[in-house]
């Protein structure tokens, strides 16, 4: 019995010493690098941009950097997180952000009725956990809050590699042969037009948006990031970008503002009739294309409103 606790303690030794070696070597590979777009804490530290972008899919795709650096000479990030409405992951990749970047002048939140209020520290939203595996070892300053939102483990935390086979993110850190458009243009950009066998024009949707009950959990929600803002003297912007008019109404999108006006926060409806009625403008139901975003880029050019707001940086 003594010969085989030692022959299975040296096995695991070895194991051990196997996977911190893998680990070592993965972490090196993929330092400073991001392995599909998701995962750009790295890219975004040292950045400290003049403007940040919040939000979730519908901010991964409606916001280009490149149109507010050259349009209003700054520097502008967006460090959305894709599949994830809750205003809870705002407020952690913002604090993330913050980590290792002094604080931009402004940050503008996609709000919209996809947002979630649920201010729980821990998500039970799994979206893309996968694509943050590679944080979970041993994770740094900057990726602590986001590893922690995703409630990482402790053996994901702190056996190497358990991680990154548990969540097949070893072979896409290998390769690094994942594309991201995050990477080239600064934001999911979508050149493609509207495929509407695959992205039927319906108002299923709509089933996302949150309920009337849920308005004080989301107005709490939207004030906490508000309070993190104001503690570091960032402005905080709401702006709500189109939809397709088969999911839009009045009564629902004007929610969002009550919320925004009842905090002071400002808030800008880009939902204009010649935007949300043309299809070629979108490549699903809430999603802009390419042109769509243009257009988004063109309006918020042409809006006093927005521009008083940002006047406030080159005034600070």
């Amino acid at each position: 019995m003594s010969s085989f606790i030692k022959k299975l303690l040296l096995f695991l030794l070895s194991a051990l010493l196997l996977a911190t070696a893998l680990q070592t070597i993965i972490s090196l590979r993929i330092k400073g690098k991001t392995v599909n777009g998701h995962d750009n804490i790295e890219l975004t530290s040292g950045i400290n941009a003049d403007m940040v972008f919040l939000g979730s899919s519908r901010c991964w795709a409606h916001f280009n950097p490149a149109f507010f650096d050259t349009t209003y000479h700054l520097k502008s990030v967006n460090i959305s997180v894709d599949g994830h409405s809750e205003i809870m992951m705002a407020i952690v990749r913002l604090n993330a952000y913050l980590s290792n970047n002094t604080p931009p002048k402004i940050a503008i939140l996609s709000f919209d009725p996809f947002m979630s209020g649920d201010l729980k520290p821990v998500t039970d939203n799994p979206v893309h956990k996968d694509n943050y595996a590679r944080y979970a070892f041993l994770p740094s300053k900057e990726s602590l809050p986001i590893v922690d939102y995703f409630g990482f483990n402790f053996f994901e935390r702190y056996v190497p590699m358990y991680a990154m086979f548990k969540y097949k993110h070893t072979t896409d850190a290998i390769l690094l042969n994942n594309f991201s458009n995050w990477v080239t243009y600064g934001y999911e950009r979508h050149d493609e037009t509207w495929d509407t066998i695959a992205h039927p024009i319906t108002d299923v949707i709509k089933k996302k948006y949150f309920l009337e009950a849920e308005e004080k959990s989301i107005t709490e929600s939207l004030d906490s990031l508000n309070k993190l803002c104001i503690l570091h003297n960032i402005k905080l912007i709401c702006i709500q970008t189109p939809v397709y008019k088969n999911i839009y109404d009045t009564h629902t999108f004007s929610r969002t503002e009550k919320i925004c006006k009842s905090l002071s926060i400002p808030f800008i409806d880009a939902n204009k009739d010649y935007i949300i009625t043309n299809p070629d403008l979108f490549y699903n139901v809430n999603h802009l294309n390419t042109k769509g975003v243009n257009m988004l880029n063109d309006f918020l050019k042409n809006d006093s409103v927005f521009n008083s707001y940002i006047s406030f940086i080159h005034k600070s």
